[in-house]
C-alpha cells in the first residue's frame, strides 16, 4: 500500500513511515505551508509519486493564520490535480484541528471546515473530520494534544490522529500492522 502525505507542519512534524511501516509512505509536508504552496509544488510530488493507494491531506490553518479565507478554491485545485494525475487514489481532505492560538478564532476555523466538508463532498473525495475529536467535554482544544505553541501537535495528539487514518485504511480492507 502506498500513502502519500500532502499539507504543512502538521504533516511534515510525524513519522508517517514509521506509523505506517508495513507500508510505502510518503512525506511531503512542509512548516510555514499554505494551499497555494502546496499548489504551486504538486507537480514536483506528483513526479516523485506514482500512483499512491491513499492521499491524505491537511492544509489551511496557516492561511487563515494571515487572514486568508479564500484558500479553498485553490483546495479545489488541489483535489482537481490530484484526481487527473490519480485516478484510482482515494483522497482525504482533513478538517483544520482547533488550536489554543488566540490570532486564530476556533470559531473560523469551524466555520473554514464546513467550507471544506463540502468542498469533500462536491469533489467526493474522502472528508476526514478529526476536529471533534481534539476537543474536552466543554467543546475547548484538549491542550494535551498540543505542543506548547498551540498549534502543533503533541506526541499524544499523533496518536489519535494516526489512529483515525488507520480506521480509514481498515476500512478500505487493508492490514495496517
Amino acid at each position: 500500500m502506498r500513502l502519500l502525505f500532502i499539507g504543512d507542519s502538521l504533516i511534515e512534524f510525524f513519522d508517517w513511515s514509521r506509523r505506517f511501516s508495513a507500508h510505502e509512505v510518503s512525506n511531503f509536508g512542509i512548516a510555514g505551508e499554505t494551499a497555494e504552496g502546496l499548489y504551486r509544488r504538486l507537480d514536483i510530488i506528483i513526479g516523485k509519486v506514482s500512483s499512491p493507494d491513499f492521499v491524505f491531506i491537511m492544509t489551511g490553518i496557516n492561511n487563515l493564520s494571515m487572514d486568508d479565507r479564500g484558500f479553498v478554491k485553490t483546495y479545489a485545485a488541489i483535489i482537481a490535480r490530484l484526481k487527473t494525475r490519480y485516478p484510482a487514489t482515494r483522497i482525504f481532505v482533513h478538517s483544520l484541528l482547533p488550536v489554543c492560538y488566540p490570532f486564530i478564532p476556533n470559531d473560523e476555523i469551524r466555520a473554514m471546515n464546513k467550507e471544506l466538508r463540502c468542498l469533500a463532498e462536491r469533489e467526493t473525495v474522502g472528508y476526514v473530520n478529526i476536529h471533534p475529536i481534539f476537543l474536552d467535554e466543554r467543546g475547548e482544544p484538549k491542550t494535551s494534544c498540543f505542543e506548547e505553541d498551540g498549534v502543533h501537535l503533541s506526541d499524544e495528539g499523533y496518536l489519535i490522529w494516526s489512529a483515525r487514518i488507520e480506521e480509514i485504511i481498515r476500512a478500505a480492507g487493508v492490514n495496517v500492522a
